[in-house]
């Protein structure tokens, strides 16, 4: 499997949440700032799916109306300072009621007489015996229906006590960026934003 099509299937799960949930770290201890602005060029469907994995952990999932999505939004979390694949995925939607067919188990439930020794006597005890069934039948169902998704990639070092920022950029159905950024304080007490190191090379 390519590392894109590795990184969509992560990201199907990260947004169905089958994933496990990412421990961040207290503010008393070692800990970067990860800052995660979303924007869109596009928007679509009723709702709106976003989520953040930190090494297959999921370390943010939320379902807002699509319309959060015209304006940029921008959320913070705090980070463990080591190496670790960041993966953000995005997905619009909408839902549907459709007829589906699903199995279901009937069961059958029948009995027998059994013999057992009671003292000096033979006593009889009815026993009962279980079987399933499958059997088929057609309900209403509410689905989500996709109307664009999109999962992008990168890999960061993060630094105790440094500040990031991962830019995700959606344009169209599977077609988005990240970027990553590291915040610099400047003089002026601002933030400069400056391309984020790569992690060494030992690390990957």
């Amino acid at each position: 499997m390519s590392r894109r099509n590795a990184v969509a299937l992560l990201g199907a799960c990260l947004l169905n949440a089958c994933v496990p949930p990412y421990k961040p770290p207290r503010a008393d201890q070692p800990h970067a700032v990860l800052k995660l602005r979303r924007s869109y060029e596009t928007v679509a469907g009723v709702s709106l799916a976003e989520a953040v994995s930190i090494d297959e952990h999921r370390a943010l999932s939320e379902v807002v109306p699509s319309a959060f999505a015209e304006s940029p939004r921008t959320g913070a979390i705090l980070v463990h300072p080591v190496p670790g694949d960041f993966v953000v995925a995005s997905n619009f939607f909408h839902q549907e009621t459709h007829l589906v067919t699903e199995s279901y188990q009937e069961p059958h439930t029948t009995y027998t007489t059994e013999s057992y020794s009671c003292g000096n006597n033979t006593c009889s005890r009815s026993v009962s015996h279980t079987t399933y069934e499958t059997r088929w039948r057609t309900v209403n169902k509410t689905v989500e229906v996709s109307d664009g998704s999109c999962t992008r990639s990168t890999r960061l070092g993060p630094q105790n006590g440094h500040v990031y920022l991962l830019q995700y950029t959606y344009q169209a159905p599977s077609v988005c960026a990240l970027s990553c950024f590291e915040q610099v304080r400047s003089e002026d007490g601002g933030f400069r934003n400056t391309a984020c190191p790569a992690p060494p090379a030992s690390e990957k």
